[in-house]
């Protein structure tokens, strides 16, 4: 028997994302947020269900970030958790899209684009919009520029450019991110830390006495230890965040992947390897296509796991070698011909508060 498609007017119907609700006239079966009774279900989002068995990761707690998602958040302790658990988050979604990842030293309520960071009235949005517009115009019409990054004044360019200043420290509608587990571990066992307004930066490894902390368990009472260990929570561990874009539309377009909910970007496809940073790093930009409501948005929505690990723990899966270090990481611009070419272009930004920051 054929689906019957007559549906009153009061019908509910989700959203594949935030799972908000729509409501659906007669006429509206060809919407795009449609679920279809039967295959639909298939290409939603995704997140893992607390208590899975996974041997060697814990499930902690639910994570809610201030969109009203909950997500699941699993200690992993050992380099097997780990592959198996984001194996299975990817196995999960892979008929919504792909799973990237973002090392975190700590989880936060929101993960919007940074460009609205620190601001929240629709004029002081719309204000940061018009300047990342101007910078972007500059530098298309900058004739030696647009020669370098091959760029015209397409929306394709324009995505390609925005996704580059990201990448390189600006403000922008888009969220870092890297498709290789190891980049992202590393940057959630390093804390950027900025100097002089922002002007240099660099990573410093987190660490944790262990002996210490093993020490005050044997020197304190149960409730004085938990106590200590609340206190330095933040300093023991650190999070890698599964985060689900969904699958490109079309043909991908010099790495750009526009899907039903998102825009991702593989900037070693988009970039010349004279970027070199975004191909040692294996980075991506991403951001969602909603502006419907207030958490839009926020990437939290496609959040579909959260795993902790232990600061140490990381730092001895990751060892000392030179490809997971800052020099490999960030190169300097005597390597990096594109970070060199950003930082001898300051006229892009005037007018702004931005900068491209000087890695030290």
């Amino acid at each position: 028997m054929g689906k019957d498609w007559s549906w009153d007017f009061t019908e509910k119907r989700e959203c594949y994302t935030c799972n908000s609700l729509f409501s659906f006239c007669k006429s509206s079966r060809n919407r795009l947020y449609l679920k279809r009774e039967e295959g639909e279900d298939d290409m939603r989002l995704k997140i893992i269900e607390p208590n899975k068995a996974i041997q060697d990761a814990v499930y902690v707690e639910d994570y809610e970030f201030a969109c009203g998602k909950k997500v699941p958040i699993y200690q992993v302790n050992s380099i097997y958790a780990l592959t198996q658990v984001i194996g299975y988050v990817k196995y999960i979604n892979a008929s919504y899209g792909s799973v990237l990842y973002r090392g975190q030293c700590k989880l936060y309520k929101t993960i919007e684009p940074s460009i609205y960071h620190g601001i929240e009235s629709t004029s002081a949005r719309s204000n940061r919009n018009q300047l990342l517009n101007i910078v972007i115009d500059r530098a298309i019409n900058d004739e030696g520029f647009a020669h370098f990054m091959k760029l015209d004044n397409s929306p394709a360019s324009r995505t390609r450019l925005e996704s580059v200043l990201q990448h390189y420290g600006i403000p922008t509608h888009y969220v870092d991110v890297v498709d290789n587990h190891w980049t992202a571990l590393w940057f959630g066992a390093n804390r950027y830390t900025a100097y002089l307004q922002d002007s240099f930066c660099k990573y410093e490894k987190r660490s944790v006495d262990m002996g210490e902390v093993l020490q005050k368990k044997i020197e304190l009472s149960e409730s004085e230890f938990g106590e200590y260990l609340a206190n330095i929570k933040d300093d023991m561990y650190q999070y890698l965040l599964l985060i689900a874009v969904s699958k490109a539309r079309a043909a991908s377009n010099n790495g750009i992947r526009e899907g039903r909910d998102t825009i991702s970007v593989d900037l070693r496809s988009a970039l010349p390897s004279m970027f070199l940073r975004p191909h040692a790093q294996h980075g991506w930009t991403i951001k969602r296509k909603s502006q419907d409501c207030e958490h839009g948005l926020d990437m939290a929505n496609n959040v579909v796991g959260i795993l902790r690990i232990r600061v140490c723990d990381a730092h001895k899966w990751l060892g000392n070698g030179e490809l997971l270090s800052q020099e490999s990481l960030f190169p300097n611009p005597h390597f990096d011909q594109g970070y060199n070419v950003l930082l001898n272009h300051k006229e892009f930004f005037e007018g702004t508060s931005w900068k491209i920051p000087v890695m030290v």
